[in-house]
């Protein structure tokens, strides 16, 4: 006799009613065919944040990842624009995907995320209202692209422990200075070019702490999540930065990212991150090469 099917669990279900929620929303709100018609004016976006967005979700690279050096070197968009843009976008796709951590048991650290979301709230507001409309858009390239360096090494170091068999650990105890300064440091970031704090809390879980790499990647996709909440609501209600051209980008790849970016939390924690590793790396390497690039013809 075949048993029952086990329930599901109702928290599970809350990931899909976000997604649910969001779709439901455009639709009332632009019409079923102006939504997709912003879909297809937008499709060099939509097609960006379709990566983007799985690559936010399951991994310590949030959207902005992608989105930032596609936007601002082959789609040729200012890079403030693109920043905001990145914040914006992430706070669905990476809200998707933290919900999905959360709510479907994938593991994660949250004693570093009690500390480190605060800390980087507080950097991330003090960037975009002290420092962000205070450097050169050459700057602020540069900046992402120490941020990728910084990630790069990280990646290597893992690669280094684990050819030296030094395996990871599950749990791990911090300092919560530690954890708190470098968030704030991330949280700086990523009001300059729309990511680094997850880079930032990433790479101190697996460098200093010896981290297992899943749970160090689902610590860092809620970091960031929170953070790019927060500070898109300070770019709307105090900043005023929701141009129109970037509410059109956001209507077209909103319904795409909110799916990309769990499916992406939910894969990249079942693949082998030894092939993860090598993905990031051959495309940290791309991105790099076009910053040096544009910098000596500057």
């Amino acid at each position: 006799m075949q048993s029952p099917p086990k329930p599901i669990h109702k928290l599970r279900m809350i990931p899909w009613l976000f997604v649910a929620g969001v779709y439901c929303s455009l639709i009332a709100w632009q019409g079923a065919n102006a939504a997709l018609q912003s879909v297809i004016a937008e499709f060099s976006i939509v097609v960006t944040m379709a990566f983007g967005s799985f690559v936010a979700g399951g991994t310590a690279l949030g959207g902005g990842a992608v989105a930032f050096p596609v936007m601002t070197k082959l789609l040729a968009i200012d890079p403030v624009t693109a920043k905001v843009f990145s914040l914006a976008i992430q706070s669905f796709g990476m809200s998707a995907a933290a919900l999905t951590i959360i709510f479907t048991g994938i593991p994660y650290y949250r004693q570093v995320v009690l500390i480190a979301a605060p800390a980087a709230l507080v950097g991330v507001l003090l960037s975009l209202t002290f420092i962000a409309d205070q450097l050169p858009r050459l700057v602020v390239k540069g900046v992402f692209s120490v941020l990728l360096i910084c990630f790069a090494l990280t990646l290597l170091w893992r690669i280094y422990c684990r050819v030296q068999h030094v395996c990871s650990q599950t749990d791990i105890h911090v300092s919560t200075f530690t954890v708190a300064l470098v968030a704030v440091i991330g949280g700086v970031a990523s009001g300059l070019v729309g990511s680094g704090a997850d880079i930032a809390i990433f790479a101190l879980l697996i460098i200093a702490c010896n981290a297992n790499i899943q749970k160090a990647t689902a610590t860092s996709v809620i970091i960031m999540a929170i953070t790019s909440v927060v500070a898109s609501i300070a770019n709307v209600w105090f900043f005023n930065s929701l141009s129109s051209e970037i509410q059109s980008y956001l209507l077209a790849a909103i319904p795409v990212v909110v799916v990309g970016a769990p499916l992406g939390a939910y894969v990249c924690a079942k693949v082998k991150s030894g092939q993860l590793i090598t993905f990031f790396l051959l495309l940290i390497a791309l991105e790099v090469s076009f910053t040096v690039y544009e910098l000596m013809t500057a």
